[in-house]
């Protein structure tokens, strides 16, 4: 079994999300997505914490090999150096009627990068905006091409796969159903689409990650907890965690047994963190199975 979850880091996000681990350097990078958006990097030998600021939001992270990252802001994915700060230009989202923002994304073991989008809910001052359609799309990005599902989505969350990597998994936390896909590995088609879990009555679905017994954890926004969901669509576990708005996780440390948990501020009353005072903070869960290993994204992937 789990253990209990404890504070791991003292951040206070207003948005924590996409939460990284790299096992070369053993660092866990996570953003706070509220422009400025800020990518923090925590290096767990020494515990040090730092940021560098996006002016933009920054909605998502991915590793590139040799150590840069792929940093999804709000209609555009760069490239980012962390040694020199330089900046370059991989993919922007065509210009739209309705005003789309990248979400949540991950990488399969091609290195494409499988990310959602969806109507811009997030104003420049950092006031929420209404989701007024669900067109939300998935595209598959790798390095020479770009495919796009038209998936109907008002907030994509919760990509991962299956270990085999032959189910793609994603969330709309609009409808609170997550989704199942039969996946290509030699093409990234998606194909046989299916509504696979839905739990009522414990918020809605946000980021999630795959262990490797084929589980999937599950942060659930506004409920304060993370689930663990079997490959057949029950509930496994429930984890509590002293704040309401948990918002994605990721396996990390040395043996892949950390679930790492980001949480968020946004929309709280003052009453509200004067009643969990750790919100905005990143958690940590040590558990008794490691997770499946995050594959970075290859500019030269077909």
């Amino acid at each position: 079994m789990n253990e209990p979850p404890r504070l791991r880091i003292d951040c206070r996000n207003h948005l924590g999300e996409a939460p990284l681990w790299c096992a070369e350097a053993g660092v866990l990078y996570w953003v706070d997505v509220i422009r400025p958006g800020r990518v923090f990097h925590w290096h767990a030998a020494g515990e040090r914490v730092d940021f560098w600021d996006f002016d933009d939001l920054v909605t998502g992270l991915n590793l590139i090999p040799g150590g840069a990252l792929l940093v999804h802001l709000k209609n555009r994915l760069v490239s980012f150096e962390p040694g020199t700060g330089a900046v370059t230009p991989i993919f922007s989202l065509p210009p739209a009627a309705s005003p789309q923002r990248f979400n949540d994304g991950h990488c399969d073991r091609r290195g494409r990068l499988v990310v959602g989008t969806m109507p811009n809910n997030i104003a420049d001052d950092g006031a929420a905006l209404e989701i007024g359609e669900r067109n939300g799309q998935i595209y598959l990005i790798s390095g020479s091409s770009v495919h796009v599902t038209d998936a109907q989505l008002g907030c994509p969350n919760a990509i991962c796969w299956s270990p085999d990597g032959a189910t793609l998994y994603i969330a709309d936390s609009c409808d609170g159903w997550l989704y199942s896909y039969r996946y290509r590995d030699s093409d990234g088609a998606l194909s046989e689409r299916r509504r696979f879990y839905h739990l009522e009555g414990m918020g809605v679905p946000d980021g999630a990650a795959v262990d490797r017994d084929g589980y999937i954890w599950n942060a659930r926004w506004g409920a304060g907890a993370v689930v663990r969901i079997t490959p057949e669509g029950v509930l496994d576990r429930v984890v509590q965690l002293p704040v309401s708005q948990p918002t994605a996780c990721c396996f990390g440390d040395a043996d892949l047994r950390t679930l790492y948990v980001t949480s968020a501020r946004y929309a709280l009353s003052a009453a509200q963190l004067r009643d969990e005072p750790l919100a905005g903070n990143v958690f940590s869960i040590r558990l008794d199975v490691p997770g499946v290993e995050v594959y970075p994204f290859s500019t030269a992937a077909a």
